[in-house]
């Protein structure tokens, strides 16, 4: 059979087929033109409009949160017509200025003690870069800390510590290790002073702690009944 004849029979068999599901192939195409036209809409118009919302609201409370007006920014001001950083996190959560106004509104709530709300906020802080998303994952810990749970904490510790790959960062190896020792887990802090060991022997930011380290890993290893 030749590639017409093939090209022919194809045409027929979809003609036939076409034919028989009518109505089900004008509905699946109705509902992909929907669907196309909806997201078009969500993501080149309605998201965009959102972003912007957002960004208005956010400037005016910059200011306040830079000079630790803690009340301002947890609270917002009617009269000036300023937005809360949560109100602005709840109602704009899918916008990347949402999610600044969500870290706002968590380190603030650090600040104030009240650990449980500041969690709320920095889970919703969709910060995964290597500069801002070691501080979420620092600030998160913190809060685990204060509300006790020491593993917790020493995990977001380690992953902000392994996220920012730097020795600004790595410092959070050694809060990490502080709570997987608070937390009896000693493999792990174990781990975590080595890394600092290995990696950053001449920091100069890390300072003592680097010196300290060989030190701690000998008490760790001494726990484990390494040194026998």
């Amino acid at each position: 059979m030749d590639f017409k004849q093939i090209t022919q029979n194809l045409r027929q068999s979809a003609g036939a087929f076409y034919n028989q599901n009518k109505k089900t192939v004008q509905m699946v195409g109705a509902a992909i033109v929907i669907i196309a036209g909806g997201s078009y809409y969500w993501y080149g118009v309605h998201m965009p409009a959102q972003e912007s919302k957002a960004a208005e609201k956010l400037a005016k409370l910059e200011y306040y949160f830079m000079n630790d007006s803690t009340q301002m920014v947890l609270n917002g001001n009617k009269a000036l017509k300023i937005a809360s950083a949560p109100s602005i996190a709840d109602e704009f959560g899918g916008t990347k200025k949402g999610s600044e106004a969500a870290l706002m509104a968590g380190l603030t709530y650090l600040h104030t003690g009240e650990f449980q709300k500041a969690l709320d906020y920095l889970e919703l802080a969709r910060m995964g870069d290597a500069v801002l998303g070691p501080q979420v994952l620092a600030a998160q810990a913190a809060c685990y800390s204060e509300l006790n749970d020491m593993g917790k904490a020493a995990k977001m510790y380690e992953r902000a510590a392994k996220l920012g790959d730097n020795e600004f960062t790595a410092r959070n190896y050694v809060k990490a290790a502080q709570h997987y020792t608070l937390n009896k887990d000693y493999k792990a802090a174990l781990r975590c002073w080595q890394v600092l060991k290995d990696e950053y022997p001449l920091s100069q930011e890390l300072g003592q702690d680097v010196q300290n380290a060989d030190m701690y890993i000998n008490q760790l290893k001494g726990l484990l009944g390494e040194l026998n």
